[in-house]
């Protein structure tokens, strides 16, 4: 038996070399098995919840959702201002397959020109603009284009009247917010709450909405109710129009206001310079002879002056220490009454020499002169009535009729509305009702008494001598056949930089109707006229034709006799108006929201609107329960609507116009 051979020391050294490092890279293997459930252990429980975080934040994406911006209303709920979708619409050629189909969708719907196809097809990379579109060619892009088409929401307002009152509700800027008008004053209750979108993008980038996941939905904005009539808006805005141009005319206001309440029922307000602002809020004058009748309130309150009491008024010339006044017309005398009915400055001075400076301006401060109305406007004028401290010799006349006292028209019109009121003057307002996106109402505003200045019976006489005026006076051209008006005309040099225009007037005319029963005040105003300078020839009759078209328009049922009411009918300023309930509606309009258009039941047959003027039919569409958008390049003249004429539609249904 042979001998077993040991191994040489070589091949144990190897052996020992190979044992070795086997168990080393066992050892590594074991430490680094260890290392990594460590650092697993760690990463996962111990940090777990911070990496688990960090994922989330990675691939979870916060958007804001935009709040729906709160309409403008007038008083019958028809709608002035509303929020309309709109948004940016970006072509991104590199995530479509079949270009050249993407290209003719976008130049179908989007009605493209070859310029701007040519311009698609030659992108190849980026977002190319296809600029605004509606919700609906949105939907329309969306389904026609799967991938490749990406939007941007933007603010945007639609305007179901038009031009009307534009200068008075305001714009917004390309942020939503509102930049000038009601829009700025009320942008805090317009402008909403925004809400919060999260959504999880995945691997390729698409990004799911989460439920449960903290997502805060957006609050809609108030819609504001104004006091604003938007028949009576047309009215006052076509008789200031047509005046301007008949008297070419720098500027002018026709305003009208119910006088038991003060509620502003139309505005219109134009200057040359700036067809956007409010010169009526703004700008102020020398209201001239309107002012008289406020001396004559304040003679027949203090018992200091009789109607049939005669005053020389010197053959039309009165040379004082000081100065010399004329009148238009030579008396030799003249009673209270006639003082007015003439509209005399000799007499209006020499009547006022018998106050005392301070009951003089008390009384005129009293008439709410000097001092702002606090009408709901982002800007307002004061006017200025000086203290008698600062007061010349000359200053008591010039006041009696009507100089070195500055007005604004919203001024002027609310104290003529306290003598319609029996002597209690009234706060002006634009608010009916504010309300929330589900139509409830959150603030209903009251008339709100300001002060009482004279007693009844001075009002009285104030408004039979003002109705003379228009009978037989220098208002005369204010008349109408049925009715009785009574009022004023003015004439006032304009001044500038502290001397009066040579040649330049302001003509005005302030008035309520009827006079046995006030229910309107009116007041036109035209700036610089050419053609005439007397408020009797040039804004008396601005007034008259206000008057004849609100008589005619109520004939025909356009204002459902709700303004030029019956002379039985009387106000009472501390009860809520009973027809300010939330939304009225036409009578065979079941409620619905105006916002998301749902009926609470009932359907409907679309009108036919074809060939009337866009705000006519938007109207008619609004009467009868629907709710109106404009194609992006609807004509003047609706030519088709979609649904089309007889459709049964939900009400609350949406009518594209085109």
């Amino acid at each position: 038996m042979k001998a077993r051979r040991r191994p040489s020391a070589r091949t144990r050294a190897i052996s020992r070399t190979h044992v070795f490092r086997c168990r080393a890279l066992f050892g590594l293997v074991l430490l680094g098995g260890a290392v990594m459930t460590l650092r697993a252990f760690q990463l996962q429980v111990i940090q777990g919840n911070l990496w688990h975080q960090v994922a989330v934040n990675q691939t979870t994406e916060r958007t804001e959702l935009p709040a729906a911006r709160g309409g403008l209303f007038d008083r019958n709920m028809r709608p002035l201002t509303v929020s309309q979708d709109k948004y940016r619409a970006f072509f991104a050629p590199a995530e479509v397959e079949d270009h050249a189909g993407a290209i003719e969708v976008f130049r179908r719907v989007l009605k493209l020109g070859q310029r701007d196809v040519a311009r698609l097809d030659a992108a190849t990379t980026g977002w190319v603009p296809l600029g605004q579109v509606s919700g609906r060619t949105k939907d329309q892009l969306e389904s026609a284009v799967r991938n490749g088409v990406h939007f941007e929401s933007v603010p945007a307002r639609a305007y179901p009247e038009g031009k009307l009152a534009r200068g008075l509700l305001g714009a917004v800027g390309s942020d939503g917010a509102g930049l000038s008008g009601l829009e700025l004053v009320f942008d805090s209750l317009l402008a909403g709450r925004p809400g919060e979108q999260v959504s999880r993008r995945d691997a390729h980038g698409a990004l799911y909405p989460i439920r449960d996941a903290g997502s805060v939905p957006a609050r809609s904005g108030r819609d504001v109710v104004l006091t604003i009539d938007a028949d009576l808006q047309e009215i006052a805005e076509s008789a200031l129009t047509r005046a301007l141009s008949e008297t070419s005319a720098a500027g002018g206001d026709v305003i009208l206001a119910d006088p038991a309440t003060g509620e502003i029922l139309a505005l219109a307000s134009r200057r040359d310079d700036s067809p956007y602002r409010l010169p009526a809020f703004t700008d102020t004058y020398e209201p001239g002879s309107t002012a008289k009748p406020f001396l004559l309130a304040t003679l027949m309150q203090e018992d200091l002056a009789g109607l049939d009491e005669e005053i020389d008024v010197e053959g039309g010339t009165y040379r004082t220490a000081y100065r010399t006044i004329t009148d238009v017309h030579e008396f030799d005398t003249l009673s209270v009454r006639e003082v007015m009915l003439h509209s005399s400055n000799i007499g209006a001075a020499k009547l006022a020499e018998r106050l005392e400076p301070g009951l003089q301006y008390s009384y005129l401060r009293d008439f709410g002169f000097g001092t702002p109305t606090g009408v709901e406007t982002a800007s307002e004028a004061a006017g200025q009535l000086r203290r008698p401290a600062e007061w010349s010799l000359l200053s008591q006349q010039s006041l009696a009729y009507g100089y070195e006292l500055n007005v604004t028209s919203i001024q002027l019109i609310s104290a003529y509305g306290a003598l319609a009121n029996g002597g209690l003057l009234m706060r002006p307002t634009l608010v009916r009702e504010i309300r929330n996106a589900e139509g409830g109402t959150e603030f209903q505003n009251h008339p709100r008494p300001l002060r009482r200045i004279v007693d009844e019976h001075t009002a009285d006489q104030i408004t039979e001598v003002l109705t003379q005026v228009v009978r037989q006076g220098s208002g005369d051209e204010a008349a109408l056949l049925n009715i009785d008006i009574a009022g004023k005309t003015g004439t006032s040099r304009i001044s500038a930089d502290g001397t009066y225009s040579s040649g330049r007037y302001v003509a005005s005319f302030v008035g309520y109707v009827p006079a046995d029963n006030p229910q309107l005040v009116v007041l036109a105003k035209l700036e610089d006229p050419k053609t005439t300078i007397y408020g009797g020839a040039a804004a008396a009759p601005v007034s008259r034709t206000v008057m004849q078209a609100i008589l005619a328009a109520g004939e025909s049922g356009l204002l459902a006799g709700h303004l030029i009411r019956g002379a039985d009918t009387q106000h009472d300023w501390a009860t809520p108006d009973p027809d300010a309930t939330p939304y009225r509606f036409a009578a065979n309009t079941p409620p619905r929201d105006h916002r998301t258009g749902r009926a609470e039941s009932g359907e409907l047959l679309v009108p036919d609107v074809r060939g009337l003027g866009l705000r006519t039919a938007a109207a008619r569409l609004h009467e009868a329960g629907l709710e109106v958008e404009l194609d992006d390049d609807a004509p003047q003249r609706v030519r088709r609507s979609e649904p089309a004429p007889g459709s049964r539609v939900v009400s609350g249904s949406t009518v594209l116009l085109r």
